[in-house]
């Protein structure tokens, strides 16, 4: 996945509609792809939703720590 960096400084206001245009392409790419897998357009809109929603509540907790895999024998950093 090939996500492109901000061009605007984060005090921008033009950033935050920048930053909505390329994550829109890329969950109309993700749909594209899941379609073409087989999932239906509801079933990946769902999902989408679901894990927009997961990744706000993972961001409102404060943690701000990247998820890791449970297998993982990497020490987390705080």
């Amino acid at each position: 996945m090939n996500i492109r960096p901000p061009t605007f400084d984060v005090d921008d206001a033009r950033r935050a509609n920048e930053c909505a245009c390329v994550f829109d392409l890329l969950a109309t790419q993700i749909a594209i792809e899941a379609a073409n897998a087989g999932w239906l357009q509801s079933e990946v809109a769902l999902a989408l939703a679901d894990a927009a929603e997961r990744y706000v509540m993972h961001v409102a907790a404060g943690t701000h720590e990247m998820p890791i895999a449970a297998n993982c024998n990497a020490v987390r950093e705080a």
